[in-house]
């Protein structure tokens, strides 16, 4: 009977260190542990604390045990800050996107063809690699058009990871642009998008649109964590993982201490960067190109299920005065450039963000957009936009 403690306590050991290797990880190298506790009321040292408390508790652990127990615990973390630990199903997803130019995490390849890594995942695709076509399709915007009421509408429900297949759906909606100077109002439905790479929204939809140049201007602070060193100490190479239109060149970089002092932060939350040790200052430069004809009002409707790409287009629009954000506060999840790390014992990977993105005032992009204007009591989005229309308010 003693023996067989033993041997249990030792099964048990392996999870209860991956536990620790998790926490250590996002302890030195993710900045949102502050965000998800006053933005989100997440602690997640409470989270670990029931996932340890879960694990001893088991008469019984494999790794399928484990990773119920850790999706579930973890599960208010989710989305925050991009983390998340990888079902099968978005393992196969980067193993199929893995060799794009226009798609890389770093270290990917090492990590998904680890040893461990794929005695993981490789034994728990099953049926899940039957929906990948699923997964992988590509999303289309959704035009209509109302001329009664001189209103266009662009539903786009998702952007892509690709910029080709971003390309393909903008070739969708500048069908519209010729006749769009015989409307009033524009109408972009951002609702429910995922997220994906923003170019789709600033080259093809804000570029065209804006008759004079644009810059937005961001701080991204960050731990001196192993993450950055990996990258040969040089935070400011990483700075086009964030953004496409940014360049090495154009971004100014400092201690924490140093970026804070030098500029007035009236929403900077002082608590979530106490640990950060750098800092840097980087511009987003939107020049007008193939101006189409509209002086008409442009119309963002938003809301709390708009994240990392999506997230980044509604603080685009709204910094530059592009268009009147109407709905509910943005759901955040954006830190520019999303790491991948596989827990020591299973080999199941998790993703987290590394910087912590504010705007020109401090607040963090993390925490969301507000829009200019709530929905209005008992409407969505769209009825208020269309109510405010009927009566003149804007």
């Amino acid at each position: 009977m003693f023996n067989t403690q033993i041997v249990e306590s030792d099964l048990r050991q392996p999870f209860l260190s991956d536990i620790d290797y998790l926490m250590t990880t996002l302890e030195n190298n993710f900045p949102f542990l502050g965000v998800a506790y006053w933005a989100r009321g997440v602690d997640i040292n409470q989270l670990a604390a029931e996932a340890r408390q879960t694990i001893i508790e088991q008469n019984y652990i494999d790794e399928d045990i484990f990773w119920n127990i850790i999706t579930e615990c973890f599960e208010p973390m989710f989305g925050i800050g991009h983390f998340l630990f990888l079902p099968p199903l978005e393992y196969v997803r980067l193993l199929a996107y893995r060799d794009s130019a226009e798609f890389d995490f770093f270290g990917i390849s090492e990590l998904l063809d680890s040893v461990h890594v794929q005695s993981f995942y490789h034994a728990r695709l099953d049926d899940d690699i039957l929906y990948l076509s699923e997964l992988l399709s590509d999303p289309e915007p959704i035009i209509t058009i109302c001329e009664k009421t001189s209103v266009v509408t662009v539903k786009i429900p998702a952007f892509s990871i690709s910029r080709t297949v971003n390309e393909e759906l903008a070739r969708n909606i500048i069908e519209i642009y010729p006749i769009l100077n015989e409307f009033d109002h524009l109408i972009i439905d951002l609702r429910g998008n995922p997220g994906g790479w923003p170019w789709l929204f600033t080259d093809f939809i804000v570029k065209p649109l804006i008759g004079e140049h644009k810059t937005v201007t961001m701080f991204v602070f960050f731990m001196d964590g192993e993450y950055i060193s990996r990258f040969n100490n040089n935070p400011i190479a990483l700075t086009e993982w964030i953004y496409p239109a940014l360049t090495p060149g154009r971004a100014i970089f400092g201690s924490a201490d140093e970026i804070i002092a030098q500029n007035d932060f009236v929403d900077l939350n002082k608590d979530d960067i106490n640990e950060f040790s750098y800092a840097f200052l980087a511009n987003i430069h939107i020049t007008p190109r193939q101006k189409v004809s509209f002086d008409g009002n442009v119309w963002l409707l938003v809301d709390e299920h708009m994240t990392s790409g999506a997230q980044m287009a509604a603080w685009i629009a709204k910094d530059t005065g592009f268009s009147t954000l109407v709905g509910e506060i943005t759901g955040g999840s954006y830190g520019g450039a999303r790491l991948l790390s596989a827990l020591p014992n299973t080999g199941i990977l998790f993703q987290f963000d590394l910087f912590y993105i504010t705007d020109r005032y401090g607040r963090s992009l993390e925490s969301g957009t507000i829009p200019h204007y709530f929905n209005y009591p008992d409407m969505d989005a769209m009825e208020t936009v269309l109510a405010m229309i009927a009566y003149g308010v804007y």
